[in-house]
């Protein structure tokens, strides 16, 4: 009796063993070459709707257990809203002032993950980043959607290695990052920006 509950212990300790893993201490880079990760921003007003979108993201993210830290950043130059005169405007020093301060960047650290990252098992937090826009950095609230998936063969068509996307949508209040609305503008330009992401890192990208 004694040996079969011994047998027994052994078959689940084994089960267990194979099992699949979580992922743990982990380190993710974001930058697609084939430029396929897209930041989106929505500036809803009375008179116009302003669609913005930049492809060039680049990143890091480091999983260290239960917890993860990480920078992003956008160049200024990028972004395009589908009008040339207007991408202009938004590069001048009234708005984003690319010249002075050529990428928007955030940034967060130690957020406790709500449970480890295990393949194809969505993770989703509220927390909050610093956002660097315009010179000006400021903390904000912000939804992540985090889903990490093993190397497979159907993963590989995306990318090598093991995967990490991540979504994310967030609010960015103009004014309080030294944007001015002109009183021309007011009626063109929402008072904040809606601002989603969906970006992809590997732990085979380079740096």
């Amino acid at each position: 009796m004694f040996r079969s509950v011994l047998m027994l212990a052994a078959t689940l300790s084994l089960s267990a063993s194979a099992a699949e893993p979580a992922a743990s201490d982990k380190h993710f880079v974001f930058r697609d070459p084939n430029s396929r990760d897209t930041v989106m921003f929505v500036l809803d007003a009375p008179l116009e709707v302003i669609n913005g979108l930049s492809n060039q993201v680049t990143g890091r993210v480091d999983v260290q257990g239960q917890k993860a830290s990480g920078r992003f950043q956008v160049p200024v130059k990028s972004i395009k809203t589908g009008n040339e005169t207007r991408d202009g405007h938004l590069q001048n020093d009234r708005w984003l002032d690319a010249a002075k301060h050529p990428d928007i960047v955030f940034e967060f650290k130690d957020v406790a993950l709500p449970a480890p990252l295990a393949n194809a098992k969505p993770v989703v937090l509220k927390t909050k980043g610093t956002f660097t826009i315009h010179g000006i950095t400021r903390e904000e609230p912000v939804e992540v959607t985090a889903t990490y998936l093993q190397e497979t063969a159907e993963t590989k068509n995306r990318a090598a290695g093991e995967l990490l996307r991540v979504r994310a949508k967030f609010q960015i209040p103009l004014e309080a990052y030294g944007i001015q609305r002109t009183e021309a503008l007011l009626l063109k330009v929402g008072e904040r920006a809606e601002v989603t992401v969906d970006a992809w890192g590997s732990t085979q990208f380079k740096p």
